[in-house]
């Protein structure tokens, strides 16, 4: 593996743990989901439309893999 491969799996580690610092810190009540407004705390201009479809298992809450599934497929810009 050379040098440059390295440094980026690096980066994007560092990456995935700020990612999910800031997911940790938008999980204001700490119950691991992310009710609406939790969100909107991030991304101000999420709809309730976009929140519920973001809800894959349609439980009424966005878990940790829901949130990391709709930020690695674009559905929304990755939390920094």
């Amino acid at each position: 593996m050379n040098a440059t491969r390295i440094i980026g799996f690096a980066s994007a580690g560092l990456l995935a743990i700020a990612g999910a610092a800031f997911a940790h810190e938008m999980d204001t009540d700490q119950d691991g989901l992310y009710s609406l407004t939790e969100m909107q705390t991030e991304y101000a201009d999420l709809t309730q439309q976009d929140y519920d479809a973001l809800d894959t298992s349609k439980d009424g809450a966005v878990d940790a893999e829901e949130l990391a599934a709709a930020i690695e497929n674009g559905a929304l810009p990755s939390m920094e």
